[in-house]
């Protein structure tokens, strides 16, 4: 039988499934919607393909419904900001950790004076994102909210540019890049603790695969190139 590896050399690609609305992960120049994705995790998997000597597919799939995805085969691997959980464990293998970033909170600027922290979120709506590590930690750790759930960041950010949500609990970088992209909103430090870090998932038991995706990982950190990718990145994403 042939090797995960193995089958994407013959095909000529490694598809990536991601969910384009995370900047600075993975996203879209502003005023280009329809334009390539780009970003760090779309850097680290182009050189994950080049590394193979392959070409790069990415298939932009909601962010819940990327690990049905991989287990049906329509993609090879997820790289999408992705936190390892025990839970994630179950279904899927992961790499090493290549970002590790803290969480924030993303607020309207007319609020600073009513949110200065996680505790004023008491009797508040909190938007958070549909089965992301975010939604897990912020329903554990803040007491007193309701919870808003949504599939898309970018439906959040209307949400909460809208008034129906109060705050939005996003990874700093994350936060950073829609409090930039959105000069009504501002980014705060919170509390909501999360340092599990980015990993890579692939189908429980392609081991092959994921040996290659960790070398490659190894030989960017190595060289600091996810250091440059996260500030390229922070710059496209704010353009």
């Amino acid at each position: 039988m042939s090797s995960k590896v193995e089958k994407i050399k013959t095909a000529g690609k490694i598809v990536v499934g991601t969910s384009a609305d995370y900047p600075p992960y993975e996203f879209r120049l502003l005023g280009d919607e329809d334009g390539d994705i780009v970003g760090i995790d779309i850097d680290i998997a182009n050189e994950i393909a080049r590394e193979l000597g392959v070409k790069l597919e990415v298939k932009e799939i909601l962010f819940s419904k990327l690990f049905e995805s991989l287990g049906q085969g329509e993609i090879d691997m997820i790289i999408a900001g992705i936190t390892p959980t025990e839970q994630r464990k179950m279904i899927a293998d992961f790499s090493d950790i290549y970002y590790q970033a803290i969480q924030s909170l993303l607020i309207r600027a007319d609020e600073t004076e009513t949110i200065k922290s996680v505790e004023d979120l008491r009797g508040k709506k909190v938007g958070v994102q549909k089965d992301s590590i975010q939604e897990e930690s912020s329903r554990s750790q803040i007491k007193g909210a309701e919870f808003i759930a949504r599939e898309k960041i970018t439906e959040l950010i209307d949400a909460l540019k809208g008034g129906e949500v109060d705050a939005i609990v996003l990874e700093k970088p994350v936060a950073e890049s829609y409090a930039l992209r959105n000069k009504e909103l501002v980014n705060l430090a919170c509390s909501v603790e999360e340092r599990m870090g980015s990993a890579i998932a692939v189908k429980k038991g392609e081991i092959d695969l994921l040996n290659n995706i960790n070398n490659t990982l190894k030989k960017l950190r190595d060289g600091n190139k996810i250091a440059e990718f996260v500030w390229e990145a922070k710059i496209l994403s704010n353009k």
